[in-house]
């Protein structure tokens, strides 16, 4: 099947913190193997919480979508 090439915009996904309001969650150890949670912790005040997303992420959208739909 022939390659198909188009143009994408990269999104930077952060979370805040929610104990803080000002840092942002960085990922810090490994995945929980049981529950699929990744252990996080706020770069400013310590804070630690599970995601079971990775933060941050990375998104790729199609330059026409811009940041709309971005979940």
């Amino acid at each position: 099947m022939p390659e198909v090439k188009k143009s994408v915009k990269t999104i930077e996904v952060n979370y805040i913190c929610d104990a803080c309001g000002h840092g942002m969650m960085e990922q810090r150890g490994e995945i929980d193997p049981a529950s699929g949670d990744h252990p996080h912790a706020c770069v400013i005040c310590g804070h630690q919480q599970s995601f079971k997303l990775t933060y941050p992420r990375i998104l790729y959208v199609e330059e026409e979508e811009g940041t709309q739909g971005c979940a």
